[in-house]
């Protein structure tokens, strides 16, 4: 008997309600697991500080807490992990026996990766994350080559491979491409850690000497976007008091380096302070101490349309690496890749990724509708990706100005920092438009971290112009669409500070900025550290100047005021006109300086101290009479001279 169309239908269409059913049940049935273990004390960082100090009379419990939180597995367990190592490295035999014995069983039952047997919300992928798992399974694995560790049913042997192969696999990503989390002060520090350890601690030279020339080169980021010790930079990922430019010492690496030379205290850091084998070569110091006047171009990281030409667009660790080591997750390119490593290592209960179960849908599996459901949904995620990075930093010994040129205008931001400017050792300023309201639940994106949605920015030598084109209304994801832009620009901050209209200027030592917009500024309110805008199509204009580059503050601010400013609000075009040259941005189109298109994609290097290109086999930074070349697949790491 043949099946009639109408039929064969709606056993389709039953079928399909049936399957729709089923997984509904499954998915609504995924539990969260919980991220962090808030509240419990963790004190292997003063522990390990007072045993290199020489204290005799430790109190081993201390490390209960620490235990407690790796065991759980909570969220940044790793970074617990750090110093506990440095502890069984160094005064293993100082560890009671019984005590020693409840660590290994902590670590032996603990998930080193996604592949392995397990559950929890740790973020295993970000790129300092990555470095930070594959150096503790390393070093650990390598502290216990014949044990099994219960959860993943290896050896310490096997574990140790298999995180060799992750560690390498990350430093020539750094090594190609340099750091996605580019001149992050936040997450330069853990990278740091990590290495310093593998450093510290392995017996494998390609791994020790690997480290240490990626060591070299997350060196140089600070030292080149350092000003009188202050790391402060346009960044692929910032937060609060690093775009304010507080705190910003890399945890007083900087100071130590290049400073003063005041040792730093109890931290993850501290392995720095110990270690023999690593100085930080001369040259790099050199660089953190230079106070001409410089300007550093530099390339950071891939876009997601390189990723299938450089290898990286698979679902294999190395290129699972590459894609969530930028972040992109729900971008339409990678969505498909992020939901079979999720499924594959069962992350739908990781509180970071636990979303992903709504396009857990058999159908949507079926008929690859994943790319195409994110396409119209525009889910604010798809800006938490953290892209190639064209960065053009301009630096005197007063001040330094930075941007990542054109970063990808009109999308969402995340916790990306465009531009800004930093004073000395003092404090920095920038512009934002904010992807929630002032005072909002504290999240990535928010109000003082990252963008609501980016703007067209660009900068050459002391000046940047940025254009806003905001939305006329908000995504179907979105979590709010303000309509108005602001500036961090503290008046408390500056030796004199004040708002004129449309133009705002600040003081500093001898340093002088003026920002220019569109609209009328105005102070938010008491607290005068932050002038909004309102308008969602608007500009502005930063310039910054110097007593030796402008002589007084007076004759900066008339000539700042006396500069031809143009803006068509139709077209989105902005021309500045000062000391003679013409400065020209059409949103999503050219810069032009003097009606000629300026240049804005880099190579890996273009700076006084260093040039080349991506993938370069060797590099070689200079300054004075000081040199370092690097050659990383020959292992070569040749310094004139280093800093003891």
């Amino acid at each position: 008997m043949r099946l009639k169309p109408k039929h064969f239908l709606l056993f389709l269409l039953m079928l399909f309600i049936s399957i729709f059913v089923i997984d509904l049940i499954r998915i609504t049935s995924y539990k969260t697991i919980t991220k962090r273990g808030d509240g419990i004390k963790s004190e292997q960082d003063q522990v390990y500080y007072e045993l290199v100090n020489g204290s005799d009379s430790i109190d081993w419990n201390r490390l209960d807490g620490t235990l407690e939180y790796i065991s759980n597995e909570f969220d940044c367990a790793d970074f617990r992990l750090v110093n506990l190592i440095r502890i069984l490295y160094e005064f293993g035999d100082q560890v009671p026996s019984d005590y020693l014995s409840k660590i290994e069983k902590v670590l032996f039952n603990f998930r080193y990766w996604w592949d392995e047997p397990g559950q929890n919300s740790m973020c295993y992928w970000s790129e300092n994350h990555q470095i930070l798992f594959a150096s503790a399974e390393y070093l650990i694995g390598n502290k216990y080559k014949d044990s099994i560790f219960p959860n993943s049913g290896l050896t310490g042997s096997q574990h140790m491979e298999k995180a060799k192969r992750r560690a390498l696999d990350w430093m020539e990503m750094r090594w190609k491409y340099g750091f996605t989390e580019f001149y992050s002060e936040v997450y330069y520090k853990e990278d740091i850690a990590a290495l310093i350890n593998l450093i510290d601690f392995s017996d494998d030279e390609e791994l020790v000497k690997k480290a240490q020339i990626i060591m070299d080169l997350l060196f140089y980021d600070v030292a080149s976007q350092n000003i009188d010790t202050k790391f402060v930079s346009t960044t692929g990922r910032a937060y609060e008091n690093s775009r304010k430019g507080i705190y910003s010492h890399l945890g007083g690496l900087t100071n130590h380096y290049w400073g003063d030379g005041g040792k730093i205290g109890a931290g993850m850091l501290f392995g720095m302070m110990v270690t023999n084998n690593y100085q930080l070569p001369t040259v790099i110091a050199e660089i953190g101490k230079d106070t001409s006047e410089v300007i550093i171009k530099q390339s950071n990281g891939l876009d997601i349309m390189e990723l299938k030409d450089e290898g990286y667009f698979g679902t294999d660790t190395r290129s699972m690496m590459m894609q969530w080591g930028m972040e992109a997750f729900t971008n339409p390119e990678i969505v498909r890749n992020s939901m079979t490593q999720v499924r594959r290592s069962h992350m739908f209960s990781n509180a970071f990724l636990g979303d992903f179960k709504l396009l857990d849908f058999t159908l949507v599996k079926w008929l690859h509708l994943e790319p195409l459901i994110v396409e119209i949904l525009n889910p604010q995620s798809n800006g938490v990706a953290i892209q190639r990075a064209n960065t053009y930093t301009y630096k005197t010994a007063d001040y330094s100005m930075y941007t990542t040129q054109a970063y990808h205008p009109g999308t969402y931001g995340d916790q990306h920092h465009v531009f800004g400017v930093t004073f000395g050792d003092h404090f920095a300023v920038y512009h934002s438009h904010p992807a929630l309201e002032k005072g909002q639940k504290k999240q990535s994106p928010n109000y003082w971290v990252g963008y609501g949605h980016l703007p067209h920015s660009v900068q050459d030598q002391n000046i940047n112009l940025s254009i806003y084109n905001l939305p006329e209304s908000k995504g179907i994801m979105e979590m709010d669409l303000l309509d108005y832009t602001y500036a961090y620009f503290p008046k408390s901050k500056f030796d004199s500070a004040f708002i004129d209209g449309k133009y705002a200027f600040g003081k500093k030592d001898d340093a002088y900025c003026a920002f220019i917009g569109t609209d009328v500024f105005k102070f938010r309110d008491e607290a005068m550290d932050d002038i909004i805008q309102e308008g969602k199509k608007t500009f502005w204009i930063a310039e910054v100047g110097s007593r030796g580059q402008d002589g007084s503050f007076d004759q900066f601010i008339n000539r700042v005021r006396n500069n031809e400013v143009d803006f068509n609000p139709e077209t989105l075009e902005l021309a500045y006109y000062s000391k003679g040259r013409k400065m020209e941005l059409t949103y999503l189109s050219d810069f032009k300086i003097d009606s000629e298109p300026v240049p804005i994609e880099y190579n890996r290097y273009a700076a006084p101290y260093v040039h080349g290109e991506r993938k370069d086999s060797t590099i070689t930074f200079k300054l004075n009479e000081y040199s370092l070349f690097l050659d990383f697949y020959g292992m070569k790491r040749n310094s004139s001279s280093l800093v003891r």
